[in-house]
């Protein structure tokens, strides 16, 4: 039986009596189950797609549960944060720092255009996004309510909100239409959102929020028509392919038909910064581009994975991005990260899926990847394959 080496470090200097781990069984989890509920702690959730249960246990009864037969491996339920950083200024309703500029497209106005044209657009395909959460923005619910579900891991409430910022930012890029600005929208203007907030007001969330938010993703994909997973957040890693929880679920999504979108991490310019679950080679993962000098941002992470993975997979623009202020339905805010690069290139891939359904995951990653623009003097562990070029898509 295997335990990570981040939750044995932990066991060392964590002061509380009680740890949250991930518990993996060795065949399925009622197997385990009732031996867990009975003896060792209460489960929080039950996490099918990966074969695996998060619980909180006392230090004494973890190591009792790590000589349980049908234990395979327990896991450390890691803090998981936004990839967030500190942005420019942000100026409120409706203005725009000058300099900044949109990720998606530059429109004139939100009317509704011919079905062709929509579907080029992401019409009928849902984004479904881990953050924070998901205001009603106007660009999200005019001239029809796009935001289609929302789930809530941390609160419990059943209508849309967002109490910190991100996710709605987040949000805007991917799938904003320019409803108030007739300017700002994102690159699948048409497309559906399915907000899942498994991070709180602070931008924190457990590794077991986001794999629960992933299940939930995965049992309701044919429900609301969810073909794609944003992921702009992520947790630094040093564990192997096969420990790394994340990963295990991000795999298990694509794997489930799900193109799974994630964040490289803001933590460049040094080598082997990727964040998980960014390390996985199935995944498609995202570094921040500066359009201003046609430039790699400094802050984004870089590879190679600790496997020797060419990482990031391409880069999309976060650099003074602007999209959707939570605090005012008809406001603007200006931010940057691989977090806002992250959702550029989740709409392009639900503008795909519109335009053909039958495509899979590894095909839109090819698609994807064949468009991009190579930067100059560029190392491929900084900029991937080079920068996301969704025009192109219209030609398909």
């Amino acid at each position: 039986m295997q335990i990570d080496p981040n939750l044995t470090a932990k066991l060392s200097y964590v002061k509380k009596e009680t740890v949250p781990v991930i518990l993996y069984s060795r065949q399925t989890i009622a197997d385990i189950r009732g031996c867990i509920s009975e003896n060792y702690g209460q489960i929080k959730y039950e996490l099918p797609f990966i074969n695996a249960v998060a619980v909180e246990l006392s230090k004494e009864k973890l190591h009792s549960v790590s000589g349980h037969r049908m234990i395979q491996m327990i896991s450390d339920d890691a803090l998981v944060t936004k990839v967030g950083r500190s942005g420019p200024p942000k100026d409120g309703a409706g203005a725009a720092r000058p300099g900044a500029r949109t990720a998606g497209y530059d429109v004139q106005c939100p009317a509704r255009q011919d079905r062709e044209l929509d579907r080029c657009r992401g019409m009928g395909t849902g984004i479904a996004f881990i953050d924070t959460g998901i205001a009603p923005h106007y660009d999200l619910i005019y001239p029809e309510n796009r935001i289609i579900a929302f789930r809530d891991f941390i609160n419990g409430r059943s209508m849309p909100y967002d109490d910190d910022g991100h996710g709605t930012h987040v949000a805007g890029i991917a799938a904003g239409n320019g409803f108030c600005s007739g300017r700002y929208a994102g690159t699948a203007p048409c497309a559906s959102l399915i907000g899942v907030k498994a991070l709180d007001d602070k931008g924190n969330g457990t590794t077991s929020d986001i794999l629960a938010a992933l299940q939930w993703i995965i049992d309701n994909r044919r429900r609301y028509n969810i073909r794609v997973v944003n992921l702009s957040l992520g947790v630094p890693t040093d564990l192997s392919y096969g420990e790394d929880p994340l990963i295990k679920g991000a795999n298990a999504a694509v794997a489930c038909g799900l193109t799974v979108v994630a964040a490289a991490g803001n933590s460049g310019p040094g080598r082997g910064t990727i964040n998980s679950p960014g390390t996985s080679p199935y995944v498609i993962t995202v570094g921040a581009a500066d359009a201003a000098d046609a430039s790699v941002a400094d802050f984004s992470s870089r590879g190679p994975t600790s496997r020797g993975f060419l990482k990031p997979d391409l880069l999309a623009p976060g650099v003074d991005i602007v999209s959707l202020d939570y605090r005012n339905p008809r406001g603007y805010a200006v931010e940057s990260g691989t977090s806002m690069a992250t959702p550029c290139v989740a709409g392009a891939a639900a503008c795909l899926y519109s335009m053909r359904p039958s495509l899979t995951p590894a095909l839109i990653k090819r698609i994807l990847l064949q468009s991009t623009i190579p930067l100059h003097m560029e190392p491929y562990n900084a900029q991937g394959r080079g920068v996301l070029n969704y025009e192109t898509f219209f030609a398909l």
